[in-house]
């Protein structure tokens, strides 16, 4: 019922934690400052790294890219930096993890280059390119495996040392890789896109002209919101027509897909709310006109594309189906994807319950969850899965989300160990990944991240059917509680659905209330909403307000009294419909004691956005007294609209007798009198006379 996307505050709150995320996923910077000299705080920062996703590449040398940042406002003098590399390799994702984490000189390193880092500006940066010889130092000869490798800044504020790794590839590894890409909006609370916001978003720099650049020309497996193309389909030809490239660009595209929830909705708040089964739209008509889909409508440029029909459109109807105005293209069905984070056990076995033996539902998990693999076809229990490398999948989201070009080898870097490390523990087997879900991503830094899970050494592209259909292995699932948080905005969401639901009785179509709001609903509790706990509140808050105001459209004004001065006579009530439809009601009326009598229900018919007044026959029993009403607004199926007013009515019905006998009583006092005065004037006369004979 409400209309928000992310906000510029918002957004800079998930920067910010993505930024976070990024310096966990790879190899840490180091600072140096005093500490009590507010002009050297928080002093230099020094970042190194190797490019070319950090492998060491058979006849080139080893490049790192070198980067100090001196954030006082005092010049730093240039510094010498010395390489290092350890020759015991890293044989565990918990060591690397905890290198990447926190990389500290170690006393077995041997240094196998030098370079020096220029002076530094107040305020300034810079970044330098050291180049080793892996021949001379003898990195050729270090066997498969992935390499702690750092690089310390002579400062004259201090030494700092950062870390970074180095990838020794297996010549002889050769196994798969399938890259899972979203194709999603930022948050928002209205279930469909305008016209306005597609065109943003499909211009030059928006989230979705992006995303489609980033998988167009690769393998990706595209996971497809479809309330992003339903949101262009059911403008038919008044869709910007930026929309509509953009949408036959996608559908054009040969990338095997499986579609996300409408929204992108998150499973696991739905099944820790209690639901069997997903939420899904009831209907987008209410979001159509058919004038944008009649043949006779100039259509410039091409209308809308559409797929073909389904058996189930109706013939009768210029409105295209809801399957047609959802479908993503040739799609696996069963595939349920849960945000990273947020499933476990009791999310995998609610998805398993959604499918049959003949079409199994899969849930997607990441390895962090499912112990026992890593990635691959996999089952726990009755739960059927697929699970994807959960480090490698973070680096690379970190790499979709870095600003800048030595952040992002720093991430890349990160997505390379990690494989090199499964492909040791697992040789020859598939690796399934994801460019995970994120917002206000340059097209750039997606497209590298994608570029950058294509560039896995030992890698070579495959399918979504290639796990698929893989025989699965046994793992054990986690237990992942739902946030309670959102369960409970979920709860209340849907029980003020139910009260609007409800209420829509009034509306010749119920759907221009209830079909809206489902979709909102599903938008509210969407994926992209996890980031920012405050904001999802506020976006809740929000809605569920102008469904309170939306509940509170139509109502009886209540009369300050009214007075019953004959036995019987209609009473007016005024009727209020602030909704921009015509609504139907039924004013039912009850009186409180046996004195009068009353019309139990009368219809009336308000129109939009107006007020109308209904008139209710009452009848008197008695001549004199006070009586009480209770009037409820209803719809014509009986819901109540509003709470029960009670009016006070005073019955006056014998003034009307009392009326009468006076009038009569007037009448007759003038006609006798009448009578009187003619025969007086008729005895004066004949005296007269009498006395002039």
């Amino acid at each position: 019922m409400t209309s928000s996307a992310a906000t510029p505050a918002r957004r800079r709150r998930v920067r910010l934690a993505l930024l976070s995320a990024l310096v966990l996923a790879a190899a840490p910077a180091a600072t140096a400052g005093a500490a009590d000299d507010p002009l050297t705080s928080p002093g230099v920062t020094f970042v190194a790294t190797p490019t070319g996703d950090a492998v060491l590449a058979e006849g080139q040398p080893l490049t790192l890219a070198l980067h100090a940042e001196n954030a006082t406002g005092t010049p730093v003098a240039s510094g010498s930096v010395s390489i290092a590399v350890t020759d015991t390799a890293l044989s565990t994702r918990e060591a690397l993890r905890e290198w990447l984490a926190d990389a500290t000189p170690d006393a077995a390193a041997r240094e196998i280059g030098t370079a020096v880092i220029g002076e530094l500006d107040p305020f300034a940066q810079r970044t330098e390119m050291a180049t080793v010889d892996p021949d001379a130092t003898g990195l050729r000869q270090l066997p498969p495996g992935v390499y702690p490798l750092t690089a310390t800044y002579v400062s004259e504020r201090g030494d700092l040392t950062a870390g970074s790794v180095l990838v020794v590839p297996d010549a002889a590894a050769s196994a798969s890789v399938g890259v899972i890409v979203p194709i999603t909006t930022p948050a928002r609370s209205v279930g469909l896109l305008t016209s306005d916001e597609l065109a943003a978003a499909v211009g030059p720099g928006g989230d979705l002209r992006a995303q489609l650049d980033a998988v167009t020309g690769t393998a990706a497996i595209l996971a497809v919101d479809p309330a992003i193309v339903a949101s262009i389909r059911v403008l038919g030809s008044s869709a910007p027509a930026s929309a509509r490239t953009w949408l036959g660009e996608l559908m054009s595209l040969p990338n095997t897909r499986f579609a996300l929830q409408f929204g992108d909705a998150d499973l696991a708040t739905q099944f820790g709310a209690g639901l069997s089964a997903p939420l899904t739209v009831t209907t987008l008509d209410p979001a159509m006109s058919a004038s944008d889909f009649s043949a006779s409508t100039p259509a410039s440029p091409p209308p809308t594309p559409l797929p073909t029909p389904s058996p189930t459109t109706d013939p009768e109807s210029a409105l295209p189906a809801l399957e047609v105005l959802m479908d993503i293209g040739s799609a696996r069905d069963g595939l349920y994807w849960p945000a990273t984070g947020t499933a476990g056990a009791a999310t995998a076995a609610a998805v398993a319950a959604l499918g049959s033996d003949a079409a199994p539902a899969v849930a997607l998990v990441p390895s962090s969850v499912a112990a026992g693999s890593t990635s691959g076809r996999a089952n726990a229990g009755v739960a059927q899965l697929i699970v994807y490398d959960a480090d490698v999948s973070s680096a690379l989201r970190s790499v979709s989300v870095a600003s800048g070009t030595v952040d992002r080898a720093r991430a890349r870097a990160a997505a390379s160990a990690f494989t090199a490390l499964a492909n040791a523990q697992s040789p020859g087997a598939g690796l399934l990944v994801t460019i995970d879900r994120g917002a206000d991503r340059s097209a750039a830094a997606l497209r590298d991240a994608v570029g950058a899970a294509y560039s896995l050494p030992g890698r070579t592209p495959a399918g979504l059917d290639a796990f698929l259909d893989a025989a699965p292995s046994a793992v054990t699932l986690s237990d992942v509680a739902a946030d309670p948080g959102r369960v409970t905005a979920l709860t209340e969401l849907l029980t003020d659905e139910a009260a609007l639901g409800a209420f829509s009785s009034i509306l010749t179509d119920p759907s221009v209330l209830t079909g809206p709001e489902r979709t909102s609903i599903l938008q509210l509790i969407g994926n992209a909403w996890l980031p920012d706990a405050d904001e999802f509140a506020d976006g809740v808050t929000g809605h569920r307000a102008t469904t309170r105001s939306t509940l509170n459209a139509v109502a009886l004004i209540p009369p300050s009294g009214l007075t019953l001065a004959a036995s019987s006579a209609s009473l007016g009530f005024t009727i209020r419909n602030d909704l921009p439809w015509p609504v139907s009601l039924v004013v039912m009326t009850t009186p409180n004691d046996p004195r009068v009598i009353v019309q139990n229900a009368t219809p009336v018919e308000v129109g939009a956005q107006q007020n109308s007044r209904a008139e209710v026959p009452i009848e008197a029993r008695v001549g004199s007294g006070e009586s009480n009403l209770t009037v409820q607004v209803r719809s014509p199926s009986m819901v109540a609209i509003g709470d029960p007013v009670s009016v006070d009515v005073s019955v006056r019905a014998e003034w009307e007798s009392v009326g009468i006998i006076v009038l009569v009583s007037l009448v007759a006092a003038m006609l006798i009198l009448g009578v009187i005065r003619t025969i007086v004037r008729r005895r004066a006369g004949a005296a007269a006379e009498s006395a002039d004979g």
